[in-house]
């Protein structure tokens, strides 16, 4: 996900509660859609769904293991932090903040540890 997400279709998925209760237990810790069903008592087709919006959106951070078996499994966490709508004569101004990529935080941290 590299494109600004649409606020309008932020705005749908933030209306959904199930999304929302995935994105407030994503806030502190990974979570697997396992995880995720259980906690937000939703079942699993359902989180899958929301998921993959949350995803799309770059709202939703997916990372994806693999275990002792050799079987791939995702853990989720949230990157939204503040959707902000302001109110002008001409429309809206709508800005949405969301965690920098784990990767663009990384490269961001040796670019500082370098000087650039």
């Amino acid at each position: 996900m590299t494109e600004e997400p649409d606020p309008p279709a932020v705005f749908a998925t933030l209306d959904d509660e199930y999304a929302r209760d995935i994105l407030v237990a994503t806030k502190t810790e990974r979570l697997s859609a396992k995880e995720l069903s259980e906690r937000c008592d939703m079942s699993r087709p359902t989180v899958s769904r929301r998921v993959g919006r949350l995803v799309e959106q770059g709202l939703l951070e997916e990372y994806t293991h693999v275990d002792p078996g050799g079987r791939h499994y995702s853990e989720y966490e949230a990157r939204l932090e503040r959707v902000d709508v302001r109110l002008h004569a001409a429309g809206f101004d709508v800005t949405i903040d969301r965690r920098p990529d784990p990767a663009d935080r990384m490269a961001s941290l040796f670019d500082e540890m370098r000087g650039d």
